[in-house]
């Protein structure tokens, strides 16, 4: 997931891609001939590779779409102007938050729960119409007419794995605040008989 968060912010933001122009951020000028969707046809295009291959991406959907709702949201710095030197002279940096902050401080919501990691693996993509999908999640979601997809099980038994991991390293947490204490004094009383034979037995 961080090698994507890199390969966007290197070969779109660093790069130069133009996003006030192509989104048209605060611009009412719906006829501009530089308006064009080229950042959200690529995510589109990665999402599609998501669906011919389920288990080679460590991101899942709700990632794709958190990249395309702030990129127009306009909540982070992040795809707002042309290009770097304009962030710079606004100071952008320093007077925004950064999108992959708020996606790293949470990432486990993020996660693939299918993914494999296979560092030797080539994809190679089906291009037929026949294997394109409309992202329905993304594009219709609004739409009271299409019926929401459901959840899949297995994402939302991992989603409630993760929810019960944190309640248990949060119990862990407080156990061993609570057990600090104890275990200063311990350490600083004198050992008992039972202690010190406990230590000088050795295994055979």
């Amino acid at each position: 997931m961080t090698g994507f968060q890199v390969l966007v912010q290197k070969e779109w933001i660093s790069f130069g891609h133009k996003f006030s122009s192509r989104i048209g951020h605060g611009d009412k000028n719906h006829a501009d001939a530089d308006r064009s969707p080229i950042f959200v046809q690529f995510i589109d295009c990665v999402w599609q590779m998501t669906k011919q291959f389920p288990t080679a991406f460590e991101f899942n959907e709700l990632f794709l779409m958190t990249i395309l709702d702030n990129l127009y949201s306009c909540r982070f710095g992040t795809f707002l102007y042309n290009c770097e030197s304009v962030r710079d002279n606004m100071e952008v940096k320093e007077k925004t938050v950064s999108l992959w902050s708020m996606i790293n401080s949470e990432n486990g919501k993020y996660i693939n729960p299918f993914y494999t990691k296979e560092s030797s693996r080539v994809l190679y993509p089906v291009a037929s119409m026949r294997h394109l999908e409309l992202w329905v999640s993304y594009y219709i979601r609004w739409n009271p007419r299409i019926r929401q997809q459901q959840q899949n099980p297995v994402e939302q038994r991992y989603m409630e794995m993760l929810a019960l991991r944190d309640q248990y390293l949060k119990k862990l947490e407080e156990l061993q605040i609570s057990d600090s204490p104890r275990i200063a004094n311990n350490s600083n009383s004198p050992a008992s008989p039972t202690q010190l034979v406990h230590h000088l037995q050795t295994p055979l």
